[in-house]
């Protein structure tokens, strides 16, 4: 029977009618639980989603516009810990609290060494950095990597392990690398140094050392353009300054960055920004008298017209706040601050985020002033854990 109304029918295009570039495109702008709803519906879907070239694809789309992972635990008492992935802090305000890989069975709550392309991994070990588990909250996926190959032993105890985690783009490979300390028979530490590949599922030691550095104790390695960072203790002609221990993940070599000689004086805190290298120098809780900066000052290192770089003064703030705290950056171009100081009844937040081109601060609707605090960018992907 024929229409009175006029209108024509509709015709609804099949996914087989659209072009594949089309398809993937649609789907590439999805959410992670979508993309995996769909793979049970459509066979096709499954195989496009799972292949490196949509997945890098869905990482550019979701890369720019980055989730808050934070790690909270209650200073005093230990408890009342969590990992929640805080979703658009400064705009439609939402938390979650992600339930961790093996929570059940670990001596202690995990420890975040990194995030990147929507991996994170954990450090679930009780001591010594020495258990580690790869996880995509996303696709909830997990995977306890083998344990590492250097150990702790009776004639030969570790002294400090520090360790980070990226990617390596020249490999296209995400690296776990392990830097382990021995206290040797004079005042310099002992180095061994191993890196675990995702792609090749193994650890392997590597030869590769530093020296005219002692590296600063309770940091993780941070990120940048290919490199993982660490704060250290010049040693030697370095004895005027700190300086930073980079590591290239591609070549698989350490190098030494001079930092600005201010970074005697006061703490510093590595991280990424906008692409670069960059230090958050802030004043010392303890310090003997003189010695002590009362300003924050944020350095970073700039390309030249020459091609060498040069660290650049971004920001002083003179009299600045003990209580203040960076813990690190959110998109790349945003620090996040950590209030330590004494709770204020009428507003519990204690998190902010401090733009250091406009110098505009804002306040997060988190409450972690009687908390200990680790933040991480963090977006969805469909990177698998093998």
């Amino acid at each position: 029977m024929n229409s009175c109304s006029g209108r024509r029918p509709r015709i609804m295009a099949s996914s087989s009618s659209l072009p594949q570039n089309t398809i993937s495109d649609i789907l590439s702008r999805l959410p992670v639980k979508s993309l995996t709803r769909f793979k049970s519906v459509s066979k096709n879907w499954a195989d496009l989603t799972s292949s490196p070239a949509f997945i890098a694809a869905h990482i550019r789309r979701s890369s720019p516009d980055p989730f808050l992972l934070i790690r909270r635990y209650h200073s005093q008492s230990g408890w009342d810990y969590g990992i929640w992935l805080i979703t658009h802090p400064t705009l439609n305000f939402g938390t979650q609290l992600l339930r961790t890989p093996l929570e059940q069975s670990l001596p202690r709550f995990p420890k975040i060494v990194g995030s990147v392309d929507g991996l994170v991994c954990l450090d679930i070990s009780p001591c010594y950095a020495s258990d580690f588990v790869m996880w995509n909250p996303g696709t909830k996926q997990f995977k306890r990597l083998p344990l590492p190959l250097i150990s702790s032993s009776r004639d030969n105890p570790i002294w400090m392990v520090f360790h980070g985690f990226g990617f390596d783009s020249f490999n296209n490979d995400y690296k776990l690398v392990r830097i382990v300390s021995f206290r040797g028979n004079d005042a310099s530490p002992f180095l061994r140094v191993e890196v675990y590949s995702w792609r090749e599922g193994v650890w392997k030691e590597i030869e590769e050392r530093f020296e005219l550095a002692l590296l600063c104790g309770g940091q993780d390695g941070v990120v940048v353009d290919g490199s993982l960072n660490w704060s250290a203790i010049g040693l030697q002609r370095f004895s005027d300054r700190k300086v930073v221990i980079s590591f290239d993940m591609g070549r698989e070599v350490f190098k030494t960055v001079p930092l600005p000689p201010v970074t005697r004086y006061g703490n510093v805190k590595v991280v990424s920004y906008m692409g670069l290298l960059a230090v958050a120098v802030y004043p010392l809780v303890f310090a003997a008298s003189g010695n002590n900066m009362n300003r924050f000052e944020f350095w970073v290192l700039s390309d030249c017209e020459d091609g060498t770089k040069r660290w650049t003064n971004l920001v002083v703030v003179e009299n600045f706040s003990k209580s203040l705290v960076p813990v690190g950056t959110w998109r790349d171009r945003e620090l996040v601050f950590k209030y330590m100081g004494a709770r204020d009844r009428e507003n519990q937040s204690s998190i902010f985020l401090f733009d250091p081109v406009d110098q505009r601060t804002r306040r997060l609707a988190i409450d972690c002033v009687d908390f200990c605090f680790e933040g991480f960018s963090y977006v969805e992907s469909l990177v698998p854990v093998n």
